[in-house]
């Protein structure tokens, strides 16, 4: 038996994509005893029970919480084993409750399944999902391959580009945790031993608690978020929700349980509300009455606290002043501008969280609390680099500046001690960092970010259409990566250096240096490539494919 390390990936990759393709092809033409002899192919193939494994226990290097087996992480001896034992076999480990905090206090409670059982889901996921790929409506967003929040935010752009909206602001009370488990089985259209399986999924016992305080509950509604499947389930169950209020001017923009309806009429909100409550009756669910409101997005000027709010977005259409031309996205004048621009919830949210390191990291050092807020600032300014945020961020750079100074001035009390976290970068700039051997490591402001341009996705198109040139190239503007990771997929290409496959939105992918830096080899992105995670784990082991 060959060792994990010796896997050909890519004719696995290959094998699999080719026959989600024939899936997502048989299922927009209604075909569904092809979808289903396809699916059962994937289910009991080694080729995708490596793959599966493979996504779960070493692609997924930031889930790694164990579940009810204690178990984190495997070796690959323990790899090659899971890929023998694993079958879809309508059983299911019991699920283990994890607790954590949501930005405003609130708790959330996560279903971690065991590494076996995220094997089997990531298993069944890859036969279900281009079927339904195949029929999801064209403005859903959340939790789809090839999708984003971004995506959701330009649909909302360029409905507002014609004319200010009236707005049903919604949100689904508990929607994953109050799901009809009877009643979702029933929109899952798929063969009898995965209905079977997902309802061992959906009926198993969640554990709560900690040894010898363990508890066990039986759900009797909802999907456990933490789950691979899950996303799809609750994508499943809320798809129809647009067909449901589909008429001229009425726009309904989803992402995952989150959603907007926008007409140009308020009293076809009154409407769509209606038919939207009928629609989540039927599955168990329910508006939440105090977090569901109708509003406008029309304003006399300008401002973060009128429109409405998305997404940690806000939209706006304000009125063009006397010597100010606007026009819609068919080129016709009208007195009405659209602005996509960060919340002031979200401006103030970032702000008080940088508050609260700078605060409790009086006693650390300049370089430790660089590395606490430089992942803080990049994550935020990547998310809203999308859309109207120049003058925030500028704003932002400004208000972090102050409370790094008055972190300094805990530390050194006199102008010049203060001086010295700041150092001269080129001939005229002071940077929040300093100077350690050779190298200087830096604060980067928020104001350093660049605003990109990006195009939305076009209706219903799938990464799983065929076009994959296509979707690669859509990575180099998606911003859930850094700067220097999409200049080397603009520069160098959407493919592994090392397999040649074109990237998929849900690869991990990786930087390689071509010379190793052990050998002296620099990081000037002449020396750098991309791979994907597997292949660079390949590459570090010295082991060729064969």
């Amino acid at each position: 038996m060959k060792k994990w390390t010796q896997v050909n990936w890519k004719i696995k990759e290959i094998w699999l994509y080719r026959l989600q393709c024939k899936i997502f092809e048989f299922s927009k033409k209604g075909d569904m005893r092809s979808v289903f002899l396809i699916q059962k192919q994937i289910i009991k193939h080694d080729f995708s029970k490596f793959l599966a494994v493979r996504k779960v226990t070493q692609d997924n290097l930031g889930k790694r919480t164990a579940g009810v087996d204690g178990i984190s992480n495997l070796t690959p001896d323990e790899r090659m084993e899971l890929v023998q034992n694993i079958q879809i076999d309508n059983k299911s480990d019991k699920i283990r409750r994890v607790t954590i905090l949501k930005p405003n206090g609130k708790e959330r409670h996560l279903g971690i399944p065991t590494i076996r059982d995220r094997a089997k889901q990531c298993l069944v996921k890859f036969a279900l999902e281009p079927q339904y790929e195949a029929i999801f409506e064209p403005n859903s967003y959340g939790f789809r391959p090839g999708r984003s929040s971004n995506d959701a935010r330009q649909a909302i752009v360029k409905c507002l580009q014609q004319l200010p909206k009236h707005v049903l602001d919604a949100d689904i009370e508990g929607c994953f945790d109050n799901i009809d488990h009877s009643k979702l089985l029933q929109e899952v259209n798929t063969f009898p031993l995965l209905k079977e399986q997902l309802r061992a999924w959906l009926k198993v016992g969640i554990l709560t608690g900690f040894k010898e305080n363990t508890k066990e509950i039986t759900p009797e509604a909802g999907t456990p978020q933490g789950g691979i499947i899950s996303p799809l389930l609750a994508n499943i169950a809320l798809h129809g929700m647009e067909n449901a209020v589909r008429k001229s001017g009425v726009y309904l923009i989803r992402y995952a349980d989150d959603f907007l309806v926008l007409c140009n009429e308020e009293r076809e909100l009154s409407e769509a509300k209606i038919k939207i409550e009928f629609f989540l009756q039927s599955l168990g669910l329910k508006l939440s009455e105090s977090k569901t409101k109708i509003t406008y997005t029309g304003s006399s000027e300008n401002s973060r606290l009128a429109g409405v709010d998305f997404l940690g977005f806000n939209f706006v259409n304000y009125k063009v002043g006397k010597h100010t031309s606007a026009k819609n996205n068919q080129g016709i004048a009208t007195e009405w501008k659209s602005r996509c621009q960060p919340s002031y919830n979200s401006i103030e949210s970032h702000l008080a969280n940088i508050k609260n390191i700078t605060t409790k990291s009086t006693g650390l050092s300049q370089k430790v609390l660089i590395s606490k807020l430089a992942p803080v600032i990049s994550g935020w300014t990547k998310y809203f680099s999308v859309c109207s945020a120049t003058k925030t961020f500028s704003y932002c750079s400004v208000r972090t500046f102050y409370l790094l100074r008055k972190w300094a001035k805990k530390r050194k009390r006199t102008g010049s001690g203060i001086r010295r976290y700041w150092i001269p970068i080129g001939s005229a700039e002071r940077v929040f960092g300093l100077k350690e051997e050779d190298k200087i490591i830096k604060l980067t402001r928020h104001d350093q970010r660049n605003i990109i341009l990006s195009t939305k996705v076009a209706g219903q198109s799938s990464p799983y259409d065929g076009r994959v040139t296509y979707w690669a190239k859509r990575l180099s503007v998606n911003n859930k990566y850094g700067q220097l990771l999409k200049r080397l997929l603009k520069t160098k290409g959407p493919q592994c250096s090392m397999c040649k496959l074109y990237f998929k939105d849900s690869d991990r992918i990786e930087i390689d240096h071509i010379m190793p830096r052990s050998q002296g080899g620099s990081s000037d992105w002449k020396n750098l490539r991309l791979m994907h995670g597997h292949c660079h784990d390949i590459r570090h082991s010295k082991v060729a494919i064969t």
